[in-house]
Parts: structure tokens; C-alpha cells; sequence
């Protein structure tokens, strides 16, 4: 890929009635602007649903896009790291595979890099009106948190992200849990790169569910007090990150 190229890597599991539309919207925006110079890497997490045979369908109209197969479930976490693994942009966007996130906004993420006006861009969604009670409520709680443990100003930690290839080369990403996102927003702030905040339209679930629950959020709680403490220290510095493959327990589909 070219220096300015862009890498959307989109983590799935169990999204087989979502997943088509996501691609579509996705690669027609990307088909209507080659200097971008992009590339799709699908994460396939080991779904128990239709989701594979879903993809391998999608593959043949949109052979360009990348497949990236678990045998097994590893996460949401894991498959991030191996999309980002992969990814050989200059920049690397996050997208997700459950059609909340609207693909007619991608120009908004990345001019902004292209252009050299920002480093790393963070969707914020303002209105939730898809979400139910108690999971806003528990959003809202998780950014005060955050940022009252961090000290910062961050609107929205768990939306569509872009990441300049330098960043991410820089840290090493230790999180475990939904903490991810959250922690190289966090090292992108204290490496001081530029951040750029966008207004992006949430717009719910066309099918099926979150697995979002207490377990994992309180998983994700603890991991943000750890590396909290851990940043407290003294030895806290920026890493280097470690040169990690795609596993055994991930196949390649070309």
C-alpha cells in the first residue's frame, strides 16, 4: 500500500443478518474514493451462527476484502489485535460489524488523517436513543470514570476510531477486555499525539443483540483501575509493540 493508504478492520461474531450491509456500505464509499488507497480485513471470530458462510458469499462480491478466521472464539480483543496485525496502512480504523455505525461517515474520519490535520480521530455519538436505559446508564458511568481516573476530557471511548500506524507501532496494547479502545486513547493523549474529536450518528441495532454485560464491563472496570495504578508508577513509559503474527488459532482466507 501506498504511504497514505488506510486499513478498516472490522471484528465479527455472530452478526450474520448485519455483517452484509456493513460491507456494502463500507466498500461502496471505499470504491467511490481510490486515493484512499483502501483496504477491509474481516475478523471472523469463531461464530456459532451463519456468519462465516455469510462472509465467504461476501467475499465473492467484494474480493478485495481480507478474512481473517478463529477456529475458535477468542474475543473481541483478540480479533482487534489481529486485524491491526494484518493491517499494512499508514492509518488503521476501527469499524464495527453490527451496523450501528453509519459507513457514510467514514470521510469524516479520514481526511482528517490523509490531510496531516489529525493523528487519531474519535467518533463521539451524543445521542443514544437505540440504547436501552441501563446500558446508557452504564455508559455514561463508564466515560465519568475514565476520565476522572485519567484526568481528561474524552467524549466518547468505545465508538469508531482511526489510529495513525505510527501510534500504534509505538504502544504496546495490553488490555484484555472492552478497556482496549479506551487504552490507546489514553497513550495516544500522553505521547502526545494529535486527537480530533468528530460528532457521529449512533444508529442501533438492525438485528439482534449486544453481548455487552456485567461481567464483561466490570472485567473492563478492572483492567482501567490496574493500568491506572500501573501509570502512577514511576517506570510507566511509552512501548514498543511487540512483533505478534496472526496465531495458529487463525487462518487466513485469500
Amino acid at each position: 500500500m501506498s504511504e497514505k493508504g488506510i486499513s478498516f478492520v472490522i471484528p465479527v461474531y455472530n452478526e450474520e443478518l448485519n455483517i452484509g450491509n456493513v460491507l456494502k456500505d463500507l466498500c461502496a464509499v471505499v470504491g467511490e474514493r481510490p486515493n484512499w488507497n483502501a483496504e477491509v480485513i474481516v475478523i471472523e471470530d469463531g461464530s456459532t451462527d451463519n456468519t462465516y458462510p455469510t462472509l465467504l458469499k461476501c467475499l465473492k462480491k467484494y474480493p478485495s476484502v481480507q478474512l481473517i478466521r478463529h477456529k475458535k472464539n477468542l474475543g473481541y480483543n483478540q480479533s482487534l489485535r489481529d486485524g491491526i496485525s494484518k493491517s499494512r496502512g499508514e492509518y488503521v480504523m476501527y469499524v464495527g460489524a453490527d451496523e450501528e455505525f453509519d459507513c457514510s461517515e467514514l470521510p469524516e474520519f479520514v481526511e482528517p488523517l490523509l490531510k496531516g490535520d489529525a493523528d487519531v480521530v474519535l467518533g463521539v455519538r451524543w445521542q443514544r436513543n437505540a440504547y436501552q436505559l441501563f446500558r446508557f446508564f452504564l455508559s455514561v458511568v463508564y466515560i465519568f470514570f475514565l476520565n476522572y481516573l485519567f484526568k481528561l476530557r474524552v467524549n466518547d471511548y468505545n465508538w469508531s476510531q482511526a489510529w495513525s500506524r505510527e501510534l500504534l507501532e509505538r504502544i504496546e496494547i495490553q488490555s484484555k477486555s472492552l478497556f482496549v479502545l479506551p487504552e490507546i486513547i489514553i497513550k495516544s493523549y500522553d505521547l502526545k499525539y494529535r486527537i480530533k474529536e468528530i460528532p457521529s450518528n449512533h444508529r442501533g441495532r438492525h438485528f439482534g443483540k449486544s453481548s455487552l454485560n456485567m461481567r464483561i464491563m466490570s472485567h473492563a472496570f478492572y483492567e482501567a483501575l490496574v493500568f491506572w495504578w500501573r501509570r502512577k508508577s514511576k517506570s510507566y513509559t511509552s512501548y514498543k509493540t511487540s512483533t505478534r503474527t496472526v496465531e495458529e488459532e487463525s487462518v487466513l482466507i485469500s
